[in-house]
């Protein structure tokens, strides 16, 4: 699971200090799957001395008052270990007692939700500033929660739950949590139907599974422009926050709408693509397509594609986005409907 962290959640910050120069820091979070966070980190040049960690509940307040842990800045990681793994907790490492880091893990592990993870921390270029942690999350479908888990959902702080899917995907147990709302935007995937019933007849093909995925990215871009705008209008509101974006996978509208965010925000394609990609690593494909054990082996391959987060897929998308506008920032202004007065309040709400 924490293979290659360093690449793909790198957090590279210039940090101030009464130096004349900083160090470039690239430090990672991780969630195991009983609550504890295993974190990792980089320093150029090498800095001697000891890292401190401080934790708090809120990401916008964390004391450095008592440190949770510290070590030798040379070992290069750390485990957290957490007496209360319902809690998220979000953490200060101070080096040599001058250049500070905020970190939290990217994945929330909580029992019946799959790829659930925080936005946080994704650097923006045009402003050289992080977007926030703890305010905005994608995920997979959220229904039908056991108590244990609607409780450390809760904990999160969760105000809005924004939810992608159709009428005939949602459960009849709802998905409604404690003193959070819940907004329906639903975008249809008459088209994925089908095919669904196409794989697990085995008439479709891996290859053929892709080039429909493709073409679905790209009606997504080239429809639902008033979901999106609903979208962003929830997202200009800031007693919105922490909110939630998904749909059933948490991988198809809920990649390509949380790259239209991240995009919004000023964050580089190529991190953009490393978030999408994600959903690789905390999307369960052989939970999610069980009756496929029993197809025929191409049948089995194609359910793999359909699941899976790749590159020719969001591209795709962007390919769409491409013809209709450009660039971007010209379609989601055009098509969208957001303003650049809109671009930089939402920047407010979200970047630091």
């Amino acid at each position: 699971m924490y293979k290659n962290l360093l690449n793909w959640l790198a957090i590279v910050i210039l940090l101030p200090s009464c130096s004349k120069s900083s160090p470039n820091i690239s430090a990672v979070c991780e969630e195991n799957y009983v609550g504890n966070c295993i974190i990792k980190w980089e320093t150029s040049p090498s800095i001697p001395g000891q890292v401190k960690v401080y934790a708090s509940l809120d990401p916008d307040c964390i004391p450095e008052v008592n440190p949770i842990a510290s070590a030798p800045i040379s070992d290069g990681k750390m485990t957290i270990i957490t007496n209360n793994p319902t809690q998220r907790y979000f953490y200060s490492l101070v080096f040599e007692n001058k250049y500070r880091v905020k970190i939290a893990s990217r994945n929330v592990n909580i029992p019946g939700i799959q790829n659930f993870r925080d936005l946080g921390g994704y650097k923006s270029g045009e402003e050289g500033k992080l977007i926030r942690w703890g305010m905005l999350y994608r995920s997979a479908y959220i229904d039908g929660l056991k108590a244990s888990a609607i409780k450390e959902i809760t904990n999160i702080g969760i105000k809005t739950l924004i939810d992608f899917r159709t009428d005939d995907e949602r459960s009849d147990i709802g998905d409604s949590l404690a003193g959070a709302k819940v907004v329906h935007l639903p975008i249809n995937v008459d088209m994925l139907n089908p095919l669904l019933r196409n794989i697990q007849s085995g008439t479709v093909s891996s290859k053929e599974v892709g080039k429909m995925v493709q073409q679905f990215n790209r009606e997504l871009i080239a429809n639902h422009h008033d979901k999106y705008r609903q979208l962003f209008d929830l997202l200009l509101d800031k007693d919105n926050y922490p909110a939630i974006i998904y749909c059933t996978s948490g991988k198809g509208r809920t990649g390509v709408v949380a790259s239209l965010i991240l995009a919004a925000l000023g964050i580089d394609d190529n991190t953009v693509m490393q978030d999408y990609r994600l959903s690789n690593d905390y999307y369960n494909i052989p939970k999610a397509s069980y009756y496929a054990y029993k197809l025929p082996l191409h049948a089995q391959e194609a359910v793999t594609s359909l699941y899976t987060a790749k590159e020719e897929y969001l591209n795709a998308a962007r390919a769409e986005i491409k013809e209709i506008s450009g660039d971007t920032p010209t379609f989601l202004e055009e098509q969208i409907g957001l303003s650049n007065e809109e671009i930089k309040k939402l920047r407010s709400i979200l970047l630091e």
